[in-house]
């Protein structure tokens, strides 16, 4: 055999075991990821909301039943909410093509005298394509949605399957924008494997 064609034909095995290699390293790395979700999954039921968006129509988690339910709960005076956007934005984008999903972005604890339109400036000027619902106060000073899920600081995310039940619940954003998306993805896809529990 010919020196060039010996070293050629090396070069191609190990062209060859290095991109096997890789591959093995990125199905371990979704692997552990999706190990590690399975750990934190939970099952609650979901309460029951009834929200207006920012245009005032009348949103009801009742009507989305059969759906994977990311609900995303923030503040515009909250600044790690807003640093998740970016990553958010990216999951919708992502799913926008899928009906299963639906991506609920539920502005809460406001300190504003006129918060409705204080969040209408603030997503028209950052550029977000997300559907947000105002839980505003009511007349004995509660935010209802936010309280009915426990929440007790934001940004706050929840994942709802199919079957109405909590299936992840996650506080706060670190990380990079790529690594929360595909966190973000691979819990939606557990939330549609275990859409009946």
């Amino acid at each position: 055999m010919k020196p060039f064609l010996r070293l050629g034909l090396l070069a191609l095995l190990c062209l060859c075991i290095c991109i096997s290699a890789s591959a093995q390293t990125a199905i371990s790395k979704t692997d552990s990821l999706h190990n590690k979700l399975l750990t934190e999954m939970i099952k609650l039921p979901s309460p029951g909301f009834t929200l207006k968006d920012l245009d005032g129509n009348t949103v009801s988690l009742k009507d989305l039943k059969g759906k994977v339910i990311v609900l995303d709960f923030w503040s515009t005076w909250c600044v790690p909410c807003k640093k998740s956007f970016p990553a958010m934005q990216l999951a919708v984008n992502a799913y926008k093509n899928d009906p299963s999903v639906k991506f609920l972005f539920i502005h809460t604890w406001e300190t504003t005298k006129t918060p409705v339109d204080d969040v209408k400036k603030y997503i028209a000027q950052s550029g977000f394509k997300f559907e947000v619902l105002m839980d505003l106060k009511d007349s004995a000073g509660h935010n209802a949605a936010v309280e009915n899920y426990g929440v007790s600081a934001i940004p706050a995310k929840l994942i709802i399957n199919q079957a109405g039940n909590i299936v992840f619940k996650l506080t706060g954003f670190t990380g990079t924008d790529a690594a929360a998306l595909e966190e973000i993805a691979e819990r939606i896809n557990l939330a549609k494997k275990h859409q009946s529990e």
